[in-house]
C-alpha cells in the first residue's frame, strides 16, 4: 500500500488518516496455504510528532485454509494493528518493511508482517479438534477407529521383541 507523505513530512504535528485494500491471493504459511479471496481492508494515520512519523493502521481480512490437524477446510479472520516509527529524514527504514520512493511510502511489507504475527500457528477447525488417526487416517472427530493406540518408548523396543520370544 503506497501513501503519499508530502504533506506530514516536514510539518511537525501534521497527521494524514489514510485508508485502501491490499490484494494478498495465496500466502505460505507455517505449512499450510492462506487464500485470501477478498482484500484487506487498512485504515490508518500517519502522525508527524518532533520530526518522527508515526504510522499505525488497522488491518482486518478473512482467510480460507485447512485444518492442521483434520484437513477440512476452514475459514477465519483477523485484525491485526501495524505500527512503525521512522524519522522525518527516512534514515531509519527496514526495508524489508517499508520502501520509500520521494515522498511516497510503501508499507506492503509491514502489513504482511503484521498479518503473520496475528494468525495462528495451526489453524483449527475446531479447539478441541482429534485430528487423524496416524495408522489408518480415520477422522477421528467422526469415527473411532479400531486401531491399538500403543504407546511405547522405541529405545525399549529390544525389551518388546525379548518379551515375545519368552
Amino acid at each position: 500500500m503506497k501513501i503519499n507523505i508530502a504533506s506530514v513530512l516536514r510539518n511537525d504535528g501534521a497527521s494524514k488518516e489514510f485508508s485502501g485494500e491490499a490484494e494478498l491471493g495465496n500466502l505460505e504459511y507455517m505449512g499450510s496455504t492462506l487464500n485470501f479471496e477478498k482484500p484487506l481492508k487498512i485504515e490508518g494515520r500517519i502522525h508527524n510528532i518532533g520530526g518522527t512519523l508515526e504510522i499505525s493502521a488497522q488491518i482486518t481480512g478473512e482467510y480460507t485454509t485447512v485444518c492442521s490437524r483434520c484437513g477440512i477446510d476452514i475459514s477465519g479472520s483477523f485484525s491485526a494493528e501495524l505500527f512503525e516509527s521512522i524519522d522525518d529524514e527516512l534514515s531509519d527504514i527496514d526495508e524489508e518493511c517499508i520502501t520509500v520512493s520521494g515522498n511516497v511510502i510503501d508499507i506492503s511489507g509491514s502489513i504482511d508482517a503484521c498479518i503473520f504475527g496475528s494468525l495462528p500457528m495451526q489453524p483449527l477447525c475446531k479447539e478441541d479438534c482429534k485430528g487423524l488417526c496416524h495408522k489408518c487416517g480415520t477422522d477421528l472427530n467422526k469415527n473411532e477407529c479400531n486401531c491399538e493406540d500403543e504407546v511405547y518408548d522405541p529405545r525399549f523396543a529390544i525389551f518388546r521383541k525379548l518379551s515375545k520370544e519368552v
